[in-house]
């Protein structure tokens, strides 16, 4: 017998017991076994602060001038901002968005840059003068579009506050491209009362200015960037992102706030529609039949026709200027297929139809047919005019309630055409960043400052500048303070219900000195409508846009502030039981470095921190009773293939994912190649230094930093380690807590019927 045997101990099949499953012993509930487990409040709060999840801040003495409403989002941005390097407010228009941020800013006690549109600047400016903070740099948004940024090592700025911020939602243009670069390292907020125009894409673009891509990989969204490129499941998304924005209806600060030195009184907002064309039912009809006649454009062409139409939609002399574009762009078409060349990226922005470089024209054979058509459109226009009823209409409007009045289009024709058409009333109109009174030309502050005195803080102008009626472009409906008007005018629809949220909001704020204000909205008539279907179209984006947090969506964390605000706190995985309603069971699990909301009803199990949030808030007041651990641990065993899921995501996230970015795919080999051959020289300081590389490209980048190391990668002169140890050494630290692959049950409610 070989001497080894012998020292093995001899172990009796009775002795052996069953190893308890790891996760049932990390998810192990305590503080049951009493009559009544640990008191409901007590529980109540220790979840409320996990779910919140935020680093816990020094006190801090906000200023007096920050509202009831306004104190709390400070504090949370805050919060926030400390935790995960940058946070979104996204607060309904009107409550002050831009006092909140500069708070936020003061409150750091370093330096901070703006990144406003410029048509804000001289606002932002004026409120940075009246608190004092005279040399804080202002970067536009337009400069970022024709300027390349490119930091190299750590920025010097360590706070930007990007105001406006879903203008930056597109990660293909170079506004975001060069704010992506510019903010990496430094701590961001963003500031949008809109953060979603088209789908929920928009908001997971904005938020990786400052996000890792694996960012929410525990909470059941892998990488954001494929959740937003419809690669990935993201019906999570909106739950998970959640815990990184504060975004409160109207309705929510008024019920939640009221009270304190600033009232919270907005105006009674009423609404009403016209339908009305801009010409005849009969000639928008032949109209519109001709535009659907049209073919060039190849895979384009219904988008060309659908601007068009747009163009009717709004006035005879829009539609007069997108057909004069429209045989531009036939003319272009019709040399370079001459030529037997393809349309240039010149060619197609002298006619403002960028999109076609993607489709070409379409070969020569639709350009005749297309001419012709364009000859009978204009020969229609050209007929005796019938009258404009839709002009008709709104002058109608302002004669029977004379109010100061906004009339919103979204065409610079259409505007100057009303400026010509009102001009026997007090009127001015501010298109691009120019404004022009009835009697002529005027600076664009000059203009806003005499229709709305009061509110762009100038003295009453002379009699000869009083303005009643603004005529605007939709550049004017981002930021601006004009609340000295009572009524807002949709004289067009745009694209998105967003925009008509920025229209309104002008005017329906905080403050306003109206007891009502009213929002007229011209539709267009039946023939146009059926051609459009703008109607259905802006519909559709609304159900997208309610996740924005302006219906209350996302203020489930702004809910839980007050129950994470208590003093009481129980131990970690304490439980208690209350008598309601619904029978459940709310499980508050931390998963990685993330805590998660898991509801439980029977033996079905799902991530709803929302819902959780409603279910700790009315156990407050509900009646305690005994816990049943029995009951526990059946919601435990039903939640377990949930977290065991998670826990799973997020492992593969940060090393076996196949969603990783393909520059972390093509680099992680080859780093752990030079980390093989550092390790036989011996080289501990380069071998650690490299560890530190691979776990930050395995953990994902922000889209600044995958910009950043795609500027690397796509350098001329061979790539060297120490190129990519340089690129890593001048980001931010890596978060310690992302290596931490574990799990705890902070807390558990049980609701019994």
């Amino acid at each position: 017998m070989p001497p080894t045997v012998a020292r093995w101990p001899r172990i009796l099949s009775e002795q052996l017991v069953p190893v308890p499953e790891p996760l049932a012993v990390a998810l192990a509930p305590a503080g049951a076994a009493g009559a009544g487990g640990a008191p409901p409040r007590d529980v109540v709060s220790s979840a409320a602060r996990a779910l919140l999840d935020c680093t816990p801040l020094a006190p801090n003495t906000w200023p007096p001038w920050l509202a009831p409403h306004q104190v709390p989002a400070a504090e949370r941005l805050t919060s926030i901002i400390a935790r995960h390097g940058g946070a979104l407010l996204a607060d309904e228009v009107g409550l002050g968005k831009s006092y909140v941020a500069l708070a936020v800013a003061l409150a750091r006690c370093e330096p901070f840059t703006l990144v406003v549109p410029a048509v804000l600047v001289p606002q932002w400016r004026t409120l940075l003068d009246r608190f004092g903070v005279h040399d804080t740099p202002i970067i536009t948004h337009e400069s970022l579009s024709v300027s390349a940024v490119r930091p190299s090592g750590r920025p010097t700025v360590a706070f930007f506050v990007v105001d406006e911020a879903h203008r930056f939602r597109n990660p293909d243009t170079n506004r975001y491209r060069a704010l992506a670069r510019l903010v990496v390292g430094s701590r961001v907020l963003l500031i949008t009362a809109t953060p979603i125009h088209n789908s929920v894409a928009d908001l997971l673009h904005l938020l990786r200015l400052f996000l890792r891509d694996h960012a929410f990989a525990a909470l059941g969204v892998p990488s954001l960037r494929n959740a937003a490129r419809r690669e990935a499941d993201r019906s999570l998304a909106p739950a998970a992102v959640a815990r990184v924005i504060v975004a409160r209806s109207r309705e929510r600060v008024q019920t939640g706030y009221d009270g304190g030195p600033v009232s919270m009184v907005f105006p009674r907002s009423t609404t009403e529609a016209l339908r009305a064309g801009p010409g005849s039912d009969a000639l928008i009809s032949d109209l519109v039949a001709g535009v659907a006649q049209l073919r060039a454009g190849g895979g384009a062409a219904p988008l060309l026709r659908l601007m068009l139409l747009r163009r009717l939609g709004s006035s005879l002399p829009a539609f007069h200027v997108a057909l004069a574009r429209y045989d531009a762009y036939l003319d272009l078409a019709t040399r370079a297929a001459a030529e037997g060349r393809a349309l240039t990226p010149r060619d197609i922005q002298l006619v403002l139809f960028p999109l076609l470089l993607d489709h070409g024209g379409g070969g020569p054979g639709p350009f005749a047919g297309d001419r012709r058509i364009l000859s009978r459109l204009r020969g229609l226009l050209a007929r005796p005019s019938t009258g404009d009823p839709k002009a008709d209409a709104l002058e109608r409007l302002l004669a029977e309630r004379p109010v100061k009045t906004i009339v919103f289009t979204d065409a610079q024709p259409t505007a100057r055409y009303l400026l010509q058409r009102l001009h026997h009333r007090r009127v001015a109109a501010v298109f691009g960043h120019a404004g022009r009174f009835a009697s002529g030309e005027a600076p664009r502050q000059e203009v806003l400052r005499a229709f709305a005195p009061r509110a762009q803080g100038g003295s009453p102008p002379v009699a000869a500048l009083e303005t009643d009626v603004l005529i605007a472009t939709d550049l004017l409906s981002e930021g601006l303070n004009l609340q000295d008007a009572e009524r807002v005018v949709h004289y067009d629809l745009p694209w998105s219900p967003a925009r008509l949220a920025q229209r309104v909001g002008r005017i329906d704020r905080l403050g306003s000195a109206h007891v009502s204000i009213t929002t007229v909205t011209f539709l267009p008539p039946p023939p146009l409508a059926r051609a459009l279907a703008i109607e259905e179209r802006l519909a559709t984006k609304v159900g997208a846009q309610h996740v924005a947090g302006t219906n209350g969506r996302l203020d489930w964390c702004d809910q839980l502030a007050p129950l994470a605000s208590s003093t009481c706190s129980a131990p970690v995985s304490s439980c208690a039981a209350v008598v309601g309603e619904q029978p459940c069971t709310v499980l508050v699990v931390r998963i990685a470095k993330l805590v998660e909301a898991i509801v439980v009803e029977g033996e079905t199990a799902r991530t709803n921190p929302a819902a959780a949030t409603r279910i700790l808030a009315a156990a407050g007041a509900a009646e305690p009773v005994a816990v049943d651990r029995q009951l526990v641990q059946k919601a435990i065993d039903a939640a377990a293939p949930l977290i065991r899921s998670r826990l799973a995501a997020a492992q593969d996230a940060r090393w076996r994912a196949s969603d990783r970015d393909r520059f972390a795919r093509r680099l992680i080999p080859w780093v752990l190649s030079a980390a093989r051959r550092a390790a036989r020289r011996g080289d501990g300081e380069q071998l650690a230094a490299l560890d530190a590389l691979v776990s930050r490209l395995a953990s994902g980048m922000t889209a600044g930093e995958e910009l950043l190391l795609e500027d690397l990668l796509s350098r001329p002169q061979p790539l060297l380690v120490q190129d990519l140890l340089t690129w890593h050494h001048a980001l931010t630290p890596a978060d310690p807590r992302d290596s931490a692959i574990t799990v705890e049950l902070v807390a558990a409610l049980m609701v019994v019927a």
